[in-house]
């Protein structure tokens, strides 16, 4: 997964900003890295192992997001 490690970075902001903004009506860094952090246990993507890049993924579109993104994804 090396390769698909960036998509699955900004496929992961994307949900999550999409998702903050859906619930909260705005969106912040600060306020992405809190939830990031909440879901994972990490508050970047940087120092998330594969698995855990793929549970935050699959947990945002178990929520309705990346919609639009399946094909991006490779399985």
């Amino acid at each position: 997964m090396e390769v698909q490690r960036h998509t699955y970075y900004r496929l992961i902001h994307q949900g999550i900003k999409c998702l903050l903004v859906d619930r909260i009506g705005h969106f912040t860094e600060l306020e992405y890295h809190e939830y990031l952090n909440g879901m994972t246990g990490k508050s970047s993507c940087f120092s998330m192992s594969d698995e855990e890049l793929q549970f935050a993924i699959d947990n945002l579109r178990s929520e309705g997001y990346l919609e639009d993104y399946k094909r991006l994804l490779t399985r």
